[in-house]
């Protein structure tokens, strides 16, 4: 094959013509890479090395781009470079912004289970799921929640009846509705009898209710 065109398109594209017939776009950091002239011949392996470069060079630009509105880790990062680039080049790209610093599973790992638990108020369970949701290591999860004590825990919770369903725990009926929202937060039922019972401590009577409706679980 060889390249009858060469020349600027947009930016810092250029276009190449191969044979007068098949038209690439590459970027001109490529173009400079392999020494792409006019006249010059390209075998389809060599074809296929500037394409790789230029698809490579595209993932690396994008990952950079995703790690610039959040933080994520690695396996999160590779997934969404895999939808587009390949798993090839998706790994490429991900070990390229990890060895920039830019991911450190072991930083993310506390920071985003601090979010889930404290700014959104989820029960370990679901930020359990939402975790290993992301890419990261059951290890790392296991060893990262574990650092949350029960009071701590606790103290989420209540303050999350308090503001949201304090209400709504008077009521038997709306009781139960809200231990089933709690639950699908990621509560655990002991946790949430225990927070609960802590809310209500100055109504016994109506915890007495609750205490009913838990022996019909």
């Amino acid at each position: 094959m060889t390249v009858t065109e060469l020349r600027e398109y947009k930016g810092d594209t250029w276009e190449i013509v191969l044979d007068g017939e098949r038209r690439f776009f590459v970027n001109a950091e490529i173009v400079g890479e392999f020494h792409l002239k006019k006249g010059q011949e390209i075998t389809a392996e060599a074809l296929s090395q500037i394409t790789g470069a230029d698809t490579l060079r595209k993932a690396k630009k994008r990952a950079l781009y995703l790690l610039g509105e959040r933080m994520m880790c690695r396996g999160e990062l590779f997934s969404k470079l895999k939808k587009t680039y390949g798993e090839e080049i998706a790994e490429e790209a991900t070990e390229y912004v990890c060895g920039l610093g830019y991911i450190n599973d072991e930083d993310y790992a506390p920071r985003l289970a601090d979010y889930l638990v404290r700014r959104k108020r989820w029960g370990l369970r679901r930020a359990r799921q939402e975790m290993l949701r992301r890419g990261l290591s059951r290890e790392l999860v296991e060893n990262t929640l574990a650092e949350f004590s029960e009071e701590e825990l606790d103290e989420e919770l209540i303050a999350l009846i308090e503001k949201k369903y304090y209400a709504k725990i008077e009521d038997l009926d709306d009781r139960r509705r809200t231990v089933a929202a709690l639950a699908r937060r990621g509560y655990d039922f002991g946790a949430i009898k225990r927070c609960i019972a802590a809310v209500l401590e100055n109504m016994p009577e109506e915890f007495d209710e609750y205490n009913d409706y838990e022996d019909q679980l």
